[in-house]
């Protein structure tokens, strides 16, 4: 399997930085978690050390289980729930990433949930914006951008979530403010997905695949 060093060499410049970490990043729907898992199978079927991290907040699980139970979370219990869930597992996956010579695809991060408390109308607070900020700084991050319409055809798909047009209005906005703000990249997500995996490949400095089987899988559970 190559090595980092041996993948730069393939990319043609051997000084090239290969990131360690890849950071994909979007609003509900917008391919997120398909992508990063596409991604990553990819470039181990190409030869090439990867792997798929979650960063969950448990916002899906929470939401479904409070309406079956019939009790309603107050706004600030959720999040505070979320955030730490979310926290723990950055701080996982970040130590999973830092103990493979090769690339993590991260789907989503804690800037997720500063995105979830901005579409709450909640403060940011001052905590989780530093962390949000120093956990990014050397992973390479993403954003994949979808009109909300085809967003909430994907979630309305899935038969397990619901989101509404003014919540996918308002996350797909913040997220393209954030991306403006730090020079992250935004891809087109409503793209088929070997085109976005393509693109990321590209970004992340990995030559084309050589895989001819590039089978596009059934939508993934895509949430924040």
């Amino acid at each position: 399997m190559a090595t980092v060093t041996q993948q730069a060499a393939i990319c043609g410049n051997p000084a090239y930085n290969i990131p360690r970490t890849l950071v994909i990043m979007g609003t509900d729907g917008a391919g997120k978690t398909t992508a990063a898992k596409e991604f990553a199978r990819e470039l181990e079927r190409d030869g090439f050390t990867a792997q798929f991290a979650a960063n969950v907040s448990g916002r899906r699980w929470l939401t479904r289980h409070s309406r079956a139970w019939g009790i309603t979370f107050p706004t600030f219990t959720q999040d505070f729930i979320e955030a730490v869930i979310r926290t723990a597992t950055v701080a996982a996956n970040s130590m999973r990433a830092s103990h493979i010579n090769g690339l993590t695809v991260m789907d989503r991060h804690l800037y997720c949930q500063l995105v979830l408390r901005s579409v709450r109308g909640q403060p940011l607070g001052l905590l989780l914006p530093w962390l949000a900020h120093s956990s990014i700084q050397k992973p390479l991050v993403v954003v994949l951008d979808v009109d909300p319409q085809e967003a909430f055809d994907r979630v309305v798909a899935r038969e397990d979530d619901f989101e509404s047009m003014d919540y996918l209005n308002a996350s797909r906005k913040e997220y393209l403010r954030l991306a403006r703000e730090n020079s992250w990249t935004i891809i087109d997500g409503s793209q088929p997905l070997p085109e976005v995996v393509t693109a990321l490949r590209s970004l992340a400095g990995y030559p084309a695949s050589q895989s001819r089987d590039r089978t596009v899988p059934s939508a993934g559970r895509d949430s924040l």
